[in-house]
């Protein structure tokens, strides 16, 4: 169960917040760092948490957390299923409609998260998607506030779908009769300003007092060899950046705007590209697989800022309830 907040004493103790970058099969990373430090702390995280935020596959990640599920659950669900996620793809399909069915992964979705509603999570999640038929920001919530309406009442399954519909590579996901969600990528790839803003509207908090973990994919950075190569740049010169640059510029920006809010006392970030040796596709299930031992370095590399910064007490490497 997650902690719960001493009303009677304010700023007695930080308050604990997780955001979790998407990045596709990247993910890989990200839960291979979280269930290395549940193994160091010999807890779940969740249990020491006050707000958790995700996108795509961050926010797939995130929702496992909020409903009793370990990191190395969730790190089994992406190296076991990554080819039923992406699956029912063939050899230009992906200029015609997008690059895979829907059928893999929602039925992952349904066996992982059954009838389990958002207002059933213990622990205060906030997962961002994009409602691309009136062009809204959209971001998913448990009923931790008495002015949010809606989303509390949608199925976690159906919400993983939203937030993890990335265009060109899954149809958008429909929650009412005129409405078509994407990923959150497209505007929030790393949501640590949707959980500062969460904490501060609607849990009271004030700046001084948050704490946040904010994990990336080590996802490539959107970038050109030279000016001389931009000015020959076209459709075609940029489509291959492109989604780097749509996530990534954002991501890197909110990542600056959180550090300059916080402070690097209450503010650290793992998971940048500097982390890794290669650029991976979000897609690509084999090459993502070793990921999960970067995942694992980062975690005992970065141990003693995580431990210092969420104020957490190491129990020891131990297995996990539900942990193979």
């Amino acid at each position: 169960m997650a902690a719960e907040i001493d009303s009677e004493a304010p700023g007695s103790r930080p308050f604990r917040v997780l955001c979790l970058d998407g990045g596709g099969m990247r993910g890989v990373f990200t839960a291979a760092f979280l269930a290395c430090i549940e193994e160091i702390l010999g807890d779940r995280l969740a249990g020491h948490l006050d707000l958790i935020a995700g996108t795509s596959a961050g926010g797939l990640i995130a929702l496992g957390l909020a409903s009793g599920r370990s990191g190395q659950q969730m790190l089994d669900l992406f190296r076991d299923h990554g080819r039923d996620i992406f699956s029912g793809s063939w050899p230009g399909r992906q200029l015609f409609m997008p690059k895979y069915s829907r059928k893999g992964l929602d039925r992952l979705l349904q066996a992982e998260f059954g009838e389990l509603l958002m207002r059933d999570l213990s622990l205060p999640t906030c997962i961002s998607a994009y409602e691309a038929v009136s062009g809204q920001t959209r971001v998913f919530k448990t009923f931790h506030a008495e002015d949010l309406y809606w989303g509390h009442d949608q199925p976690v399954w159906r919400v993983a779908a939203a937030t993890s519909a990335a265009p060109t590579y899954f149809a958008p996901v429909q929650f009412t009769e005129e409405d078509a969600h994407v990923d959150g990528g497209v505007w929030a790839n790393n949501p640590s300003m949707i959980a500062i803003t969460e904490a501060v509207r609607r849990l009271g908090q004030g700046l001084a007092d948050i704490r946040l973990l904010s994990v990336g994919t080590v996802a490539p950075r959107a970038q050109i060899k030279s000016l001389r190569k931009g000015r020959r740049m076209g459709l075609v010169g940029w489509a291959k950046p492109a989604i780097a640059l749509l996530q990534g510029g954002p991501a890197m920006g909110t990542h600056f705007q959180a550090l300059h809010l916080l402070g690097p006392d209450h503010y650290l970030r793992i998971g940048d590209r500097a982390e890794q040796a290669a650029p991976v596709a979000l897609d690509d299930v084999d090459a993502c697989q070793p990921l999960a031992a970067i995942g694992h370095r980062s975690a005992l590399d970065s141990w003693p800022q995580v431990k210092q910064l969420l104020g957490l007490d190491a129990a020891g490497p131990q297995p996990l309830e539900g942990t193979s």
